[in-house]
């Protein structure tokens, strides 16, 4: 029943459009908040009907408390004060919120959600002078953190209760009818026939499947499942297959058309249309993906891995006719975007031709049993989503009413000493601290909060220090020790977690150096004269294959030890956005190469390292 709610309040306001922001917010909140202690076990109670009971009682309180929220809206986003019944109704609801994103997230984001909420009552007592404000009373807290859009219902959750729902219907719809398989099928059409075939596959059907799945762990599953088996048995090492997969799957949420569900959260922040987000994403999506694609190559042609044999892959031609169909939807989202309508129609519109189509063939075709499989698999992925993003609003809640956001921006300037190298490198480490164990989405919103200001005033570009918090949101996954990508790849490949992390750091080192570039030179994200967009987009790239070259130590025949660092220097030379000095990286790399180049190319090695 809630599935059904949910997805019918979804498309009915993506077709006439949402409703005013409390009730629109508030509604949607209700309707996903009881399925979450439904769906997700409390990991509290062994016996069965315990868990039960508690998880149908907490259902009810959380109807009860946004019913009461909905039916009083009005009163109480228009009066501040709250009286004592509003106030224990609006302090249940934060207690059901905290549940909701300890069963989703896990107890360290309720901690410190809880010492926040300690931070706002209790701020007149604490002993540093920099961060100690007046205090918020309960009433107030209350009222700003449950009652109003500067809390819970902020702008994470509106995001959440209007397109991203509609996205992820969109997503669970296309795996439905077979998109997942389109997918992986056309990658293998593509990349199967080269040297390394299984592993470009991966690398391939990881960026493909970002547009259906939009999170690293849900991409490594779908497709790991399918391609770390396959390099396995091609043989690549399990680290390495592992690693592969977790680093292209990661990078699936940087990919346009459908990027990871922060993507959408920020084109609110930066009051920008999503076409260009799109426009702003595409070269560094491409180039991430590029350096994973010239790294599987190298080490492929360096251990002498040979194509999959002609015959062996799936037919294109035979795939496309049968369900090339599927891709029809994302052609209309696309399209929609380019002629600037609202991402919600947008949405809507590609949802409801993913429906019609389905129709147009038997493989594809929803019955009644399929078609609500989708939409419960659909609504299941919103409630982390929902609960990350509400508790993310009682951080930014308190942040904001208690002024901490613009003292901590003025503490990060101060120890940064204004310097935008270290600004950047504190920013970079506190995103891959907070994503540690924490999906994109929460550690964006969190950094969101805290560092652009900092960024901003240094002369950096909104959109560029958005993006650089959310490559580095996302990078957090293969980070150790706490790397949750790497984690599920191991899984698959029967490899070590921890080691297959510091594999895929190895592998994606050069990825961490791209979102540096775009912050001192935008160029990489199409902004500026088009000579100096050119020439950034292909020292970048050139940068890319030296370090791949330098990485695996090959390039026609084995790189002597004093040359590959020598390529390695020349590669982030090249990447850094200062002419003369890309000029001295392409100089040093010519230099590296030129004997390979002149000399036969020496026999391929057999032998498989990690």
């Amino acid at each position: 029943m809630l599935v059904v709610a949910a997805s019918a309040f979804a498309l009915y306001t993506g077709a006439v459009g949402p409703f005013e922001a409390p009730v629109q917010r508030t509604f949607f909140v209700l309707l996903i908040l009881p399925l979450t202690f439904l769906v997700v076990p409390s990991g509290v109670h062994e016996d069965e009907r315990r868990e039960l009971a508690s998880s149908f009682a907490l259902s009810i309180a959380s109807v009860a408390v946004l019913s009461y929220a909905l039916v009083n809206f009005e009163r109480l986003h228009s009066e501040f004060f709250v009286g004592r019944v509003d106030l224990l109704v609006g302090g249940l609801g934060l207690l059901l919120i905290l549940e909701a994103v300890r069963r989703t997230v896990g107890l360290g984001i309720v901690v410190l959600l809880i010492v926040f909420l300690e931070f706002a009552y209790l701020g007149d007592r604490i002993p540093f002078e920099q961060l100690r404000h007046g205090g918020l009373d309960a009433q107030t807290i209350v009222s700003v953190l449950f009652y109003s859009t500067d809390g819970v219902f902020g702008t994470a959750v509106g995001v959440c209760a209007t397109f991203i729902v509609l996205i992820i219907m969109l997503g669970s719809i296309l795996t439905a009818t077979g998109g997942a398989e389109l997918f992986m099928n056309i990658a293998r059409a593509l990349a199967g026939g080269f040297v390394g075939g299984p592993a470009k596959i991966a690398v391939i059907g990881s960026s493909l499947m970002g547009m259906i799945t939009g999170a690293t762990v849900a991409n490594i599953a779908t497709t790991g499942s399918v391609t770390i088996p396959m390099m396995k048995r091609a043989g690549y090492d399990a680290r390495f297959a592992a690693a592969v997969e977790a680093l292209a799957s990661s990078g699936g949420q940087l990919m346009p058309p459908i990027m990871g569900a922060a993507a959408f959260i920020m084109i609110e922040y930066l009051g920008i249309g999503y076409g260009e987000l799109m426009l702003h994403a595409t070269v560094p999506a491409l180039l991430y993906f590029l350096s994973v694609l010239m790294i599987v190559h190298v080490r492929s042609v360096k251990r002498g891995f040979r194509p999959i044999p002609r015959g062996n892959g799936p037919d294109l031609r035979a795939e496309l006719v049968a369900r090339g169909h599927m891709l029809i939807p994302i052609v209309v989202l696309v399209a929609l975007l380019a002629l600037r309508y609202g991402i919600m129609y947008v949405a809507f519109f590609a949802t409801v031709s993913a429906l019609v189509v389905a129709m147009l063939r038997p493989a594809t075709r929803l019955d009644a049993r399929r078609f609500y499989a989708a939409l419960r698999e659909a609504m299941e992925a919103m409630c982390p989503l929902v609960a990350i993003c509400a508790g993310a609003g009682i951080l930014i809640g308190v942040l904001t009413a208690t002024g901490l956001s613009l003292r901590l921006t003025y503490l990060i300037e101060l120890a940064a000493g204004g310097s935008l190298f270290l600004t950047l490198v504190m920013t970079m480490v506190a995103c891959i601290i907070l994503g540690m164990g924490l999906p994109t989405v929460a550690a964006y919103i969190v950094l969101a909060t805290l560092v652009p200001g900092s960024l901003i005033a240094l002369g950096v570009t909104p959109i560029a220090a958005h993006l650089f918090i959310f490559y580095f949101a996302i990078l957090s996954a293969i980070t150790p020790p706490v790397c949750t990508g790497a984690y599920v790849a191991a899984g698959i490949a029967k490899a070590d977690p921890i080691q297959t992390g510091f594999v895929a750091m190895r592998l994606g080192l050069v990825v961490f150096l791209l979102p540096f570039a775009f912050v001192y030179d935008p160029a990489l994200l199409l902004i500026g004269g088009p000579a100096d967009i050119v020439i950034h987009v292909v020292t970048c790239a050139l940068g890319i294959c030296y370090w791949a070259f330098g990485l695996e130590g090959w390039f026609r025949g084995p790189i002597p030890l004093a040359r590959r660092a020598a390529l390695l220097v020349a590669a982030v030379l090249l990447i850094w956005p200062v002419v003369w000095v890309s000029v001295a990286g392409l100089v040093i790399g010519a230099a590296v190469l030129a004997p390979a180049l002149l000399a036969e190319p020496a026999r391929r090695v057999s032998a498989v390292e990690p």
